[in-house]
């Protein structure tokens, strides 16, 4: 009887034991997740009410809101606003759950063409999120 209690706690020791290495090798997973990403040149509140699959050139502020779900407080989500394939620019936005965005400032009239921003949050198991617009 002593040695099947004595197996069981040392199986459930190594079970313990698991769980914690588990846990510090793979901390970045996360059940966070993107939903509702949009892109536009005005806000309603602090979000893109519309989604604008085309932006006139000449606009001086493009956004993308998008909704951060499940995200502990500190989720760091990266956006990267590309004309084509070359990268015009990153930002980092620090949040929990709730609406997350980001502001592209273009410096001069954008040329016509396709542009896209992709969101990524800061964790092994996400999967970045792309939004393509066109510039006419």
């Amino acid at each position: 009887m002593n040695k099947i209690l004595s197996i069981s706690n040392i199986f459930f020791a190594l079970s313990v034991l698991s769980v914690i290495c588990f846990t510090s090798i793979f901390p970045s997973c996360s059940t966070a997740n993107l939903s509702e990403v949009k892109v536009c040149s005005s806000l309603s509140g602090s979000e893109c009410s519309e989604d604008a699959s085309s932006i006139p050139g000449d606009v001086p502020v493009i956004y993308c809101s998008a909704n951060l779900n499940n995200a502990p407080s500190k989720t760091k989500v990266t956006f990267e606003w590309k004309q084509g394939s070359e990268s015009l620019g990153k930002a980092d936005v620090e949040t929990g759950s709730g609406v997350v965005k980001s502001t592209f400032r273009p410096n001069t009239t954008l040329d016509p063409g396709q542009y896209s921003v992709t969101l990524k949050i800061d964790a092994d198991n996400s999967a970045p999120v792309t939004k393509d617009f066109t510039i006419e």
